[in-house]
């Protein structure tokens, strides 16, 4: 089930809020409790298993590490935490990446291959595993309480909004609100307006974009060229963004909606003048989770340069492998860790003499290209891909990519360019000068709605692209 969907939309959202509203608030943990594992098994009630094997193993590591009566038993009991939850994770998402290259080795070098049965990848894994080692690491750490009630610990791990695509919320960032959330009519009403925000990005903006980058992609490599792959790659970068931010503003809507305030994770990143900006822009709850819990503990950049160099690569291609279980990803980790090292050494002091919209456009040009790489089968596709970024030879040879490029695809390109960045603020800023602002906004937000119900209705399927992850 997604949250762009009929049925979420017309019949699991509003029982939900139903049923919530209607019983004491002493039990709207159990309702939300309840519909959170309703919303999982919806699609894959057998992969269900997985995440609450995740949810014991944290609720007992995190009582055995609290209870722990010295720091070496409860150093002991953190490595087991870390053993099993990182297990988990690599078992279901990376061992068909390990036996498929281990098997490719054997052939290459004259050996049987093994048979493999291939493991099918739960949904929001990545996401509930690192909630979970947050959890047991913050406990270690005496950062926060152990909690004892097994109910509410499966809530804060398993709650819908956030449960497969993000954002990473610390339990920290939201213990008190599991035991008790203030609610008031503007609090829900600012979640509904983010909500509907978040579904305009994804379903009037990221799935339209998305219609050049998903014809490209699916060409025989031979067919590329530069028209095309100029397009898939502008387009392929905008639409992540609006398919990703999109879904980020769709769960901290809904939290809002039960009474939780999940922190920020997006601010705009294409506006940064720099990769190390970007990454504080871009995905922030996945990227301070790297910062505190890998890049401090191997010591930051306190260590000398040199020791900081290799700590941003092995951050930047743990961050790769953790988007998906392909050489392509890792490659994606890798242009990252080197801008980012090249950025340091001294390249972003060179960037300043730049133009800011010089410096938006770098920024930009290297996340996109390298995002290329998430619907790359191969690094063979990738290099055909960037290859034939500048062959200019055969254009002429596919006027069938115009078929894509209608007025509302170029009015839709353009106006995703507009307000990816900040200048529309400023117009925003003006309504609340308005003396009829809310009856204004509320109008505007139901026109939005009405406006992506009627699209959303026109296709069949609206998957996120975090989804994979």
């Amino acid at each position: 089930m997604v949250f762009s969907s009929p049925i979420f939309l017309f019949w699991f959202l509003p029982l939900v809020l139903f049923f919530y509203y209607l019983v004491d608030k002493s039990y709207r943990n159990y309702v939300l409790l309840f519909f959170s594992m309703f919303f999982y098994c919806w699609g894959e009630a057998e992969m269900a298993v997985t995440m609450m094997a995740s949810i014991f193993i944290n609720y007992a590591f995190g009582i055995w590490i609290s209870d722990a009566k010295t720091k070496t038993s409860a150093k002991w009991l953190l490595v087991g935490s870390l053993i099993a939850n990182i297990g988990l994770l690599a078992y279901f998402k990376y061992a068909n990446f390990f036996a498929d290259n281990y098997n490719f080795a054997a052939s290459a070098l004259g050996f049987e291959p093994r048979y493999w049965e291939k493991v099918m990848l739960p949904l929001g894994i990545s996401f509930f595993t690192f909630h979970g080692l947050s959890y047991v690491i913050d406990i270690y750490r005496k950062q926060i309480d152990v909690q004892r009630n097994f109910l509410k610990l499966a809530l804060y791990i398993s709650l819908f909004p956030q449960l497969i695509a993000g954002p990473i919320v610390r339990y920290r960032d939201i213990s008190q609100q599991i035991d008790k959330r203030d609610m008031d009519i503007d609090l829900f009403y600012s979640g509904v307006k983010r909500f509907i925000i978040g579904f305009a990005k994804k379903i009037l903006l990221a799935n339209m974009l998305g219609r050049i980058p998903n014809f490209v992609y699916q060409m025989p490599v031979d067919e590329y060229n530069a028209l095309f792959n100029w397009l898939a790659l502008i387009a392929g970068g905008l639409q992540i963004y609006y398919d990703f931010s999109g879904y980020s503003d769709m769960a901290i809507g809904l939290g809002r909606m039960f009474g939780f305030k999940f922190l920020e994770n997006f601010n705009y990143p294409y506006i940064s003048k720099s990769i190390k900006e970007f990454w504080t822009r871009w995905h922030i709850s996945l990227s301070t989770w790297f910062r505190d819990y890998v890049y401090i503990p191997l010591g930051g950049n306190k260590k000398g340069k040199l020791r900081t160099y290799v700590n941003l690569w092995i951050v930047f291609l743990l961050t790769g492998f953790w988007h998906g279980a392909n050489w392509t990803f890792i490659m994606f980790g890798v242009i990252h860790g080197f801008f980012l090292s090249i950025e340091r050494m001294g390249f972003e002091k060179v960037l300043r003499f730049f133009p800011n919209i010089l410096r938006n456009l770098y920024v930009f040009f290297i996340f996109s290209a390298s995002i290329v790489l998430f619907d790359m089968k191969d690094l063979y596709q990738s290099y055909k891909f960037f290859k034939n970024l500048f062959d200019f030879q055969h254009i002429d040879k596919y006027s069938k990519l115009f078929l894509f490029l209608t007025p509302e695809w170029i009015f839709i390109f353009c106006l995703s360019i507009v307000l990816c960045g900040t200048w529309h603020l400023k117009f925003i800023e003006k309504i609340k000068y308005i003396q009829f602002k809310r009856v204004v906004e509320v109008i505007s937000i139901l026109l939005v709605f009405i406006l992506s119900i009627a699209e959303m209705t026109n296709s069949s399927f609206n998957p996120f692209i975090y989804f994979r992850f």
